[in-house]
């Protein structure tokens, strides 16, 4: 262990403290990495990784990313990161309701931190919706400033809020060091920090229109964008992670559902819905999967199927068994495989739904 450094030191003594608490958190390393663009994918010592996984591997393992520090090496990078298996963002959007007291703003707001512990702060805004995401920012006096971490609200009254911190990834680089600053009393938290920027998955056309019109103080990256990301990934269907992640990388702090006649405004970092706004326009007898985008055929990388088990679990049943698939999800893989991904209402209202968690 005397090779590790001062703050692994620190770290694997907070995360003894509190084993037995709750979660149960590991802290896994790479010393002296010289090739960031291979870390996520780079088996990792310590902890329950232990040489033998990656960071994408505990990631598939239930894992949960805590924190994560990057300090310069003797050669290289050293990288260490905190796992816990508990999620650091419990939000249940099926038990939604509308915040009848105050309309979403989507301009930022800014307000100081107060009674702070390791997890949570105060701040003296009320009327929030729980999963109403926020970054702290810590101002030196030189006037320069510094994003110390991401935050979103868990509960809130008329007067004030309570606010549980996450890491800050929206401007991940593995290539560069990290600050070890924490956030604190009087630090500023930013709500609604850029939600006047985000994506619309909607399902056609004038759905997507419809939602550009009716929104039309906010700054929406077109759907071809993601489009293009998908297909030039292989990804035809994108998971909640997938649409996350992406809308993340673009700086991207809300994302418009249109589902049926209602638009789910929801939040990047925590997939929270924050409102729900009734919307018209022509319904279509076909919609468009994944959504309404003027780029065709997102087909699924042909790696990727050949080394999907369950695809050919579902070629052999095929042969040999009996085929369990409705006949909505026959009709949706025929039309896969044509690259014309044109699907009943109801098959892109269930997937959204699923994605969202509202699904009855």
């Amino acid at each position: 262990m005397k090779f590790l450094t001062k703050t692994v030191f620190a770290l694997f003594a907070t995360t003894i403290l509190s084993q037995g608490l709750s979660a149960k958190t590991t802290i896994c390393y790479k010393k002296d990495w010289k090739t960031p663009s291979t870390i996520e994918d780079t088996k990792l010592d310590g902890g329950e990784c232990d040489g033998e996984l990656s960071y994408k591997d505990m990631l598939k393992n239930g894992w949960f990313l805590k924190d994560i520090k990057i300090e310069k090496g003797t050669v290289g990078l050293n990288y260490i990161y905190v796992l816990t298996d508990q999620k650091m963002i419990d939000i249940d959007n099926s038990t939604f309701m509308e915040n009848k007291v105050v309309k979403l703003d989507y301009k930022a707001i800014a307000s100081k931190i107060t009674n702070i512990t390791d997890e949570t702060a105060k701040i003296s805004i009320g009327n929030l919706r729980v999963g109403q995401s926020a970054i702290i920012q810590h101002r030196y006096e030189n006037s320069k400033s510094l994003i110390v971490s991401s935050a979103y609200v868990t509960s809130s009254n008329s007067n004030s809020s309570t606010i549980k911190f996450i890491p800050f990834l929206d401007l991940k680089q593995n290539a560069l060091p990290t600050s070890n600053r924490k956030p604190q009393d009087g630090d500023i938290a930013i709500l609604n920090y850029l939600y006047d920027a985000s994506l619309i998955i909607a399902p056609s056309q004038d759905a997507f229109t419809a939602t550009r019109q009716k929104f039309k103080e906010n700054n929406f990256l077109h759907s071809d964008l993601f489009a293009a990301y998908l297909k030039k990934e292989g990804i035809p269907f994108p998971s909640k992670q997938i649409i996350q992640d992406y809308a993340l990388s673009q700086n991207l702090g809300t994302i418009f559902f249109v589902i049926g006649s209602t638009v789910y405004v929801v939040d990047t970092r925590t997939f929270a819905i924050l409102e729900k706004d009734a919307i018209s326009y022509n319904f279509v007898e076909d919609e468009k999967m994944p959504f309404y985008t003027r780029v065709e055929k997102i087909e699924k990388n042909l790696v990727t199927s050949l080394l999907d088990v369950s695809s050919w679990f579902s070629f052999l049943d095929d042969i040999f068994g009996d085929d369990e698939r409705s006949e909505d999800e026959i009709l949706l893989e025929d039309e896969i495989a044509s690259g014309e991904i044109n699907v009943k209402p109801e098959i892109y209202n269930n997937y959204y739904k699923t994605i969202l968690g509202i699904k009855q």
